[in-house]
């Protein structure tokens, strides 16, 4: 019989409450990854773009650069101007701006600042929530989210966030533009042909046998492109949060409220033993404000310590 979850266990499982959100920024990265790495086997084997052995798909915004674009009589010449193409194709798919909705009006920006204003807004919800059960006013009664996401304390942490979630994804697709200008000089060399070369070019973006990035984690194991911009997501998603929950309880310390933070985990067996180690323990929201995310798709959350604030709000 399949187990049922509780809600107090959902709720333990992902103490952030965003599993829903990091999924959809995931889905979005895969999509525009899969783009890119279509678009490069249309360019190489479809439209014979080195001039090396040729008919039509459609992409959302990246293009194919044309029937035997880079047919150059020399192989640097083809490379380079591949390169230059395929920068044009990241600006498009990968780095590129569109318009969303803040605070009412819609403006333009980094594809990514939804989910990080998504995240940093679900992070300011969940302390009010959390602050609520102690006595602090609810965010309805003070404005509301809009109004409390819309103060400059709130404002320059996003903005920060926003310029280092799409300083990361531009790290991305730096890296990868390195190894696929080796991988693609290195197959001229080899005289390989279009079909070969696309599948090297496809796997320094998805990540396979065949070219992977040289980014390294702490354990010397290599990182598709892909890969680490789903990690970016994820994990970007959880700073977002967690550094607005810190920002909306030091927002009310200002106003004499002492707050300390409560680490909690996910509580499963996937939680690291560095994660587990803070487990219920307590920290100024100074020492707390740099220690979520622990590591790379870390799940934890710091709450405040409501028997401190209850101690206030009964004096």
């Amino acid at each position: 019989m399949e187990e049922v979850l509780t809600y107090q266990q959902i709720s333990r499982y992902d103490p952030t409450r965003t599993t829903t959100l990091r999924a959809l920024w995931a889905r979005d990265m895969k999509r525009r990854f899969a783009e890119l790495a279509r678009v490069i086997y249309e360019a190489v084997v479809t439209q014979n773009c080195f001039g090396l052995k040729r008919p039509d798909v459609k992409t959302h915004q990246v293009v194919p650069p044309g029937q035997e674009a880079f047919a150059f009589l020399r192989d640097p010449q083809k490379v380079e101007a591949f390169m230059r193409w395929l920068k044009l194709q990241e600006e498009r798919g990968l780095l590129s701006t569109s318009q969303y909705q803040q605070i009412g009006s819609a403006i333009n920006g980094a594809w990514t600042n939804k989910y990080v204003a998504d995240s940093y807004k679900r992070g300011i919800m969940r302390a009010r929530q959390e602050l609520q059960k102690a006595g602090v006013p609810s965010l309805d009664s003070t404005g509301g989210i809009d109004a409390s996401f819309g103060t400059p304390f709130h404002m320059d942490r996003v903005g920060l966030l926003y310029t280092r979630v799409f300083t990361e994804l531009t790290g991305v697709t730096t890296a990868m533009d390195t190894t696929i200008s080796q991988i693609l000089a290195q197959a001229m060399i080899d005289g390989d042909g279009p079909v070969v070369i696309a599948r090297k070019l496809m796997s320094a973006v998805n990540g396979g046998t065949l070219g992977d990035l040289a980014m390294i984690d702490k354990l010397g194991r290599y990182i598709p492109a892909k890969q680490r911009a789903l990690m970016i997501a994820r994990t970007e998603t959880i700073r977002a949060f967690h550094l607005a929950a810190i920002q909306e309880y030091r927002n009310w310390g200002v106003l004499g409220i002492y707050v300390q933070a409560e680490w909690m985990t996910a509580g499963d067996d996937k939680v690291c033993s560095v994660c587990a180690g803070h487990e219920g323990k307590l920290y100024s929201l100074d020492e707390a404000e740099g220690m979520i995310p622990v590591h790379p798709n870390c799940r934890c959350v710091c709450l405040p310590y409501l028997e401190e604030l209850k101690k206030y709000y009964n004096k």
